[in-house]
């Protein structure tokens, strides 16, 4: 849901993005993402869209925020797959803050699954296709890793708002975001979760 008047900035808000094929979300993440927004002291901002394919929904999310936010170049938005399910979500607000001090993005690690090979595999990058090992992630403080890349289900981006989402044959779109946007330092940070397409497959 977007608020219909115009703020007069994103650090005025929480912006959570999610981009959904079937107008689904877990209800817990999302009760989970209202408390973060509570405790930040901001307007929550929920910003669902539904469209086939999660290049088209991230443009749309995208999208909105520009409408909101018309004279901004960019803005913070938290990144939320529609099946992530945040399972602690005490430290989110207190990371939100140092990304925002320190003009850091930051990720959380969620497993993702080959639907070819059925391989089960962590988001978070060091570089090209090598994956940080969960011993790797277990033993790091929160924004010591830097990732080259990782999947936008579980994180909080400082996106440019005139960015356009795409896929390129097998390259997805939110490796070809970071790809494209090399100044967003992204951190890892520990969120825990699970992702409902790993427990279900």
């Amino acid at each position: 849901m977007m608020d219909e008047d115009l703020m007069d900035s994103p650090s005025e808000c929480f912006i959570v993005s999610i981009p959904t094929p079937d107008n689904r979300a877990v209800p817990k993440s999302v009760m989970d993402l209202t408390t973060v927004a509570t405790a930040l002291n901001r307007k929550l901002i929920l910003n669902v869209q539904t469209a086939s394919g999660i290049a088209n929904g991230r443009q749309k999310c995208l999208n909105a925020i520009r409408d909101l936010f018309p004279g901004e170049e960019s803005a913070y938005t938290f990144w939320l797959d529609s099946d992530i399910c945040i399972t602690y979500p005490n430290q989110i607000a207190d990371f939100v803050l140092e990304a925002e001090r320190s003009g850091l993005s930051f990720t959380a690690n969620y497993h993702a699954i080959d639907n070819n090979t059925g391989k089960i595999w962590n988001t978070v990058k060091k570089s090209g296709e090598e994956s940080y090992t969960d011993d790797e992630l277990k033993a790091a403080k929160p924004f010591e890793l830097r990732c080259a890349y990782a999947g936008l289900g579980l994180c909080y981006v400082k996106a440019p708002l005139s960015y356009r989402f795409r896929t390129e044959g097998h390259v997805l779109e939110d490796h070809l975001f970071f790809k494209e946007n090399p100044g967003i330092d992204l951190r890892y940070v520990p969120i825990p979760n699970y992702h409902m397409k790993t427990v279900y497959i």
